[in-house]
């Protein structure tokens, strides 16, 4: 069977979307990459970069695949060298993408199973101590912290949630009564998670100024000054304005609030399963990340154990 290129991609996508209910930020990365793809095999036909073709999938068999794996580990292929885990990426895209052929029967045997993935180094996340985190969110401070600043950091390490999660939570979202939010995650799962009481006063803080700010009646809990919903890069930078005064981590991000939560529950004996919960991982292997021996854990270990300690 032959079809555009551009129609076999776009089904696909669409399939994500309806099917898999993809958020849209997934949908665009994979575009990317299948993007990329589509632009090696117009370039591999001898044809123009962004040129549309019609092709049989079959044609694009195993050796294919690999040449264009090759071809992304290739230094001299291009100015910027792919690192192993973005080549293991457009990997599990090009695999997921082929499933869908198999499955739509576009094509006879779903080459991409034999592909491997190449071997990376797990890297450890970064997070803050207990004391760079005391220190943050310490009484020296707190006066230089503004009010939607301390609340926003205060949920981000009392809950562990996601940027995205943070930015789209509602004010009907938040159990007061409970002490806990609802938030939706990857895949349009929603999950439950309880906050502590510091996070609670944050909030409850922060609320006294939200009426005032909420010019436009956005029913988004955070918002920026101006009354409107608060975007990706503002939280980014407040993020890394604040964790610089304590911590001289390269990455200072808000995904590291959400390491550094991971990480000082597992270091004080909550079980891994609850944390994942928490998390919204889908598999416990993502969450054993997390299970890095740090220096408290080894006290804590031998204090705990050693007869003499």
């Amino acid at each position: 069977m032959e079809k555009l290129l551009s129609e076999y991609f776009n089904e696909y996508l669409e399939y994500l979307k309806v099917t898999k209910n993809y958020s849209p930020n997934t949908i665009q990365s994979y575009e990317t990459d299948l993007l990329q793809y589509s632009d090696y095999i117009v370039r591999s036909n001898g044809s123009k970069k962004g040129d549309d073709m019609k092709i049989s999938p079959d044609s694009l068999d195993l050796i294919f695949l690999k040449s264009f794996v090759a071809d992304l580990s290739d230094p001299f292929a291009r100015k910027k060298n792919f690192s192993k885990k973005t080549v293991s990426r457009k990997i599990s895209v090009l695999k997921s993408f082929y499933k869908f052929l198999y499955k739509r029967k576009y094509i006879k045997k779903n080459y991409s199973s034999s592909l491997i993935f190449p071997k990376t180094e797990k890297k450890l996340p970064s997070f803050l101590s207990e004391k760079e985190l005391d220190k943050l969110l310490g009484e020296k401070y707190f006066t230089e912290i503004s009010i939607p600043d301390k609340a926003i950091i205060e949920l981000f390490y009392s809950t562990g949630i996601r940027l995205s999660e943070l930015i789209n939570l509602r004010i009907d979202n938040i159990d007061f009564t409970k002490k806990t939010i609802k938030v939706l995650g990857k895949g349009s799962k929603e999950r439950i998670i309880p906050f502590g009481a510091e996070a609670e006063k944050a909030m409850k803080n922060y609320l006294s100024i939200r009426e005032i700010i909420n010019v436009n009646g956005l029913d988004i809990f955070f918002m920026s000054n101006s009354g409107k919903k608060l975007y990706p890069m503002k939280v980014n930078r407040l993020i890394k304005k604040n964790l610089s005064k304590v911590s001289d981590l390269k990455k200072k991000s808000p995904h590291v609030l959400r390491h550094t939560f991971a990480t000082h529950l597992l270091d004080n004996g909550a079980d891994i399963r609850a944390v994942k919960e928490m998390l919204g991982h889908e598999s416990l292997s993502t969450t054993q990340i997390y299970t890095h021996i740090t220096p408290e854990r080894l006290k804590k270990a031998y204090k705990q154990s050693h007869p003499r300690a």
